[in-house]
């Protein structure tokens, strides 16, 4: 191609060819095609008009006669690489030369030199003008793209050793002499001696794969930023924290505890002690804190029992960071029991006042409610009932997301009882005689509310929640029917889940930044989950999919199996 103009143009009547991509420096032309299994073997791959991109399962091994296989030792039990092939065509150029430019040494190593070296010196020594000619179209390429298998080196596996000379032999005598001599192969009490299964070599034959993975799979590890790998004197590596944790030194207590605390823990009342009497015009940090705990005091004067969410937001901004320390200052937390959960001031003890009813807390877990779902809509505020009663006046409102209305879908599965404003539990609570309402002595799972009442207005919000989410409406017949219901006689159908309150907890708290390491300070809650029975769950996992096509086609779900962990694995290649 000269320097000015046009390149030349070449005719493309070409002979079309296929090439093999082999991951070696081949020195040896002959050795290179045995490793891949002779000439004929590389002839009916190439001549198969079927082009297989990708093996038809996930293993590592598939045995197809237009797949070629790369083994780099000469052992049976060597794992191969296993070809892929393209058929994308490409142009096999022939470059030509003149010997003239070509370095001194040149011949010695002709690897040293790129092309594109050589013609670069060609061009310099002002010699003749190298050639470019198309002589082939590559039309389908063989590469060995996968990683290999794990691999196990047998020689010094005397067994293997054996029975690979065992092969190559034709005579009787010496597959009767090598069965004699390992007779115990086909006898199962061997199976049954201790020493069969003694940690050491027990030289037996590797198995035919290791691992399925054909292709590189990016687990996207990363290192904790709250580490640090450092050497000590002795030059050994350790690793260590960033920073300690702080502890807030949360009171946890059981239900069944007979005191509850009046004060938060010596280390926190010195601290508080310490920083009342220190100048806070330097420490904002420290000036923010204190400002927090007694807005936090003035706020559980007024209501002795707050859920957490419902603190967060009501909290002015500049507390977001300090809601967690102060806490500790202001409240303790009731690991079982109605009130669990739940923050409530020091010395203030609900097992003795049936009045503390209000507060008790239910869960109602909806398989299928986002947590995050309010910040994508507009929401009101409301007023709770709770301290409607002590200051109608009050600014104190929060979302009405955080409360059950009976007609909006919450975003929450926490509800204190006094603050449901659904009219059908209101009904419930107003037309229920205080003797029937309330019980003689307080029950773990109940509080203080009778088993019929309690399982009542349980009943309305699993219903009213399943419709919702299905945006349905409500069946005033199917209310009547509940209200009306004995449960105290009939109460086979109610459902506990105790296991499973926490869990649900724990996925509330993960949305919330701020709150993730909660519930790791404050335990793990061993109480009772209302289930919505009615609700349908519309998180489908894939495992639920190929479940159900393996019931009506097992061999149909064993092909997708193999093609979803095939494409998994190629997507993150």
């Amino acid at each position: 191609m000269s320097s000015k103009g046009t390149a030349k143009k070449h005719s493309m009547d070409i002979p079309h060819v296929a090439a093999v991509e082999l991951p070696l420096v081949v020195k040896d032309e002959e050795r290179a095609i045995s490793m891949i299994g002779g000439k004929s073997k590389i002839s009916n791959a190439i001549n198969n008009s079927y082009i297989q991109n990708h093996p038809a399962s996930g293993s590592s091994i598939v045995p197809d006669e237009n797949i070629l296989e790369l083994r780099l030792r000469n052992d049976p039990f060597h794992h191969p690489l296993q070809s892929l092939v393209t058929n994308r065509e490409r142009v096999l150029l022939k470059v030509s030369i003149p010997k003239k430019s070509l370095p001194k040494d040149y011949y010695e190593d002709p690897s040293k030199y790129t092309i594109q070296e050589l013609i670069e010196e060609n061009k310099n020594q002002n010699g003749p003008n190298h050639k470019v000619l198309p002589v082939a179209i590559i039309n389908k390429t063989f590469s060995f793209k996968t990683m290999t298998d794990f691999q196990v080196l047998t020689k010094n596996n005397t067994l293997v050793q054996e029975f690979n000379d065992l092969t190559g032999s034709k005579a009787y005598d010496d597959v009767s002499k090598y069965f004699n001599n390992h007779s115990n192969m086909t006898d199962i009490s061997d199976y049954k001696e201790p020493s069969s299964y003694e940690n050491k070599d027990h030289q037996l034959p590797p198995p035919p794969v290791f691992s399925n993975v054909r292709l590189p799979f990016s687990y996207k590890y990363q290192r904790n930023p709250y580490t640090l790998v450092l050497k000590d004197e002795n030059g050994e590596t350790k690793l260590v924290q960033k920073k300690n944790d702080r502890k807030i030194h949360t009171k946890i207590i059981e239900f069944n505890e007979l005191d509850v605390p009046k004060e938060p823990a010596p280390e926190l009342i010195e601290k508080y002690e310490s920083l009342m009497k220190s100048d806070l015009s330097q420490d904002e940090s420290s000036k923010t804190l204190i400002q927090c705990i007694h807005w936090l005091k003035k706020l559980f004067d007024i209501k002795p029992f707050w859920l957490r969410k419902h603190l967060k937001d009501i909290l002015p901004p500049q507390f977001t960071r300090y809601l967690k320390p102060a806490l500790p200052f202001v409240t303790y937390i009731y690991k079982s029991g109605p009130w669990r959960f739940c923050h409530v001031k020091y010395g203030v003890d609900p097992k003795y006042d049936k009045k503390n009813w209000k507060y008790q807390i239910e869960y109602f877990r909806v398989a299928s409610l986002s947590f995050d779902a309010h910040k994508q809509r507009k929401s009101e505020r409301i007023l709770p009932l709770t301290i409607k009663e002590k200051d109608p006046r009050s600014d104190l409102k929060v979302s009405d997301y955080l409360l059950f209305t009976g007609y909006k879908l919450p975003q929450t599965i926490t509800y204190q009882l006094g603050d449901m404003i659904d009219e059908d539990i209101l009904d419930v609570v107003s037309n229920t005689p205080e003797t029937k309402f309330f019980r003689d002595v307080i029950d773990f799972q109940d509080g203080w509310i009778n088993k019929q009442t309690i399982e009542t207005i349980r009943r309305i919000v699993r219903y009213k929640l399943a419709q919702l989410v299905k945006d349905e409406p409500v069946d005033p017949a199917r209310i009547s029917k509940i209200v009306n219901q004995d449960y105290v006689e009939n109460n086979d159908d109610m459902e506990v889940d105790l296991d499973n309150a926490s869990k649900d907890i724990e996925q509330e708290e993960q949305d919330d930044q701020d709150e993730q390491d909660d519930d790791q300070d404050e335990g793990q809650d061993d109480q009772t989950t209302q289930d919505i029975q009615d609700q349908d769950d519309l998180n489908i996992s894939e495992d639920t999919v190929m479940s159900r096509i393996d019931k009506l086609d097992p061999e149909t779900a064993y092909k997708l199996k193999d093609l979803v962990s095939f494409v998994k694995q190629d997507s993150l290649a």
